[in-house]
Order: C-alpha cells, then structure tokens, then sequence
C-alpha cells in the first residue's frame, strides 16, 4: 500500500496548520496528530530538530518521506487519495497555489493578544537557546530560528505590515 504512517505535526490553531489537516480529512487519509505546544515544548523534542531544522511547522511525515512546505503536503495529500483509490490521473487543484500564496504568520500573530505573544516569544528564543547547548551541531540552524524569531517580532510593531 502507497500510506504508510501518516503522522502530522502541527500547531493547533496555525492557519498553515488548519489547511493540513483539512485537506487530510477532505481526503479521508487517516493520520496521527501531534500538536506543538510552545508554552509547554509538548512535542519539541530533542528528536523533532534533525527532522526538521528549520522548525518549520507544520510536518507531515508519510514513513521517511517528510515534508514541511504546506502546499507540497496538500499536494502530496492529494497524490495519496487518487492513488488510494485506483485513480491513475493525478490531476492537482491549481486554486491551492493562490491559497498559499498569502502568508497568514504575521496575521494570526497580530490577533494574538500581546501579553500572551510576548510570553510565548520569549519561550520560545529560551528553546532555541537550550538546544543550541544541547546540539551544537545543529547551532547554525538554531540560530536562524532565533533571528528569525527577532525579525518576527520586529515586524510585528510595523504597523503597515499588519493593514
């Protein structure tokens, strides 16, 4: 069979997030979730960094084939419920490409009251920072996330960006 273990690794109320696992269900591919809790590091184990580096979210991972950009997983959720069923004619819904086009990052984090931002920001740089300590071979990566994490919050106290 084509599914192996489908297993999904997402944040609960990422936009990115939602259109994974609404395409899964949409698809009837069966799945386990793993939701990533920043206030808690539920799931931010050691292990999921040299998965994925970036910790970029969400993930899906289908046996070894993993993946992290959300219109290739729908993409791909795709392939697997026309070749599920016996289709032979894989055919890709182009209106996908326009929804990820827009990037909903700094729109979700605008509506995130501040006080609960600024915690979760701030939890989140202490992770990278203690895994930098933990795996210094993956240091580089983890330094991105933290600047990334700095330019994010830069941006966020534009206040053209979030019109």
């Amino acid at each position: 069979m084509f599914i192996k273990s489908c297993s999904c690794i997402t944040i609960l109320y990422s936009l990115d997030s939602q259109k994974v696992r609404l395409a899964l269900e949409e698809n009837g591919v069966d799945y386990t979730s793993y939701h990533v809790n920043p206030l808690t590091g539920k799931n931010m184990d050691s292990a999921f960094f040299p998965m994925n580096p970036s910790a970029k979210l969400p993930v899906f991972k289908n046996g070894s084939h993993i993946l992290f950009n959300t219109i290739e997983i729908i993409q791909y959720i795709e392939r697997i419920a026309v070749v599920s069923s016996g289709g032979e004619n894989i055919t890709l819904s182009s209106s996908n490409r326009e929804i990820q086009e827009w990037n909903p990052k700094y729109f979700t984090l605008s509506h995130v009251p501040e006080i609960y931002r600024i915690q979760v920001t701030k939890f989140i740089r202490r992770v990278v920072i203690a895994r930098m300590a933990e795996s210094p071979d993956l240091a580089s990566a983890y330094h991105l996330k933290l600047k990334d994490a700095y330019d994010t919050e830069d941006k966020l106290k534009d206040p053209k960006l979030l019109k």
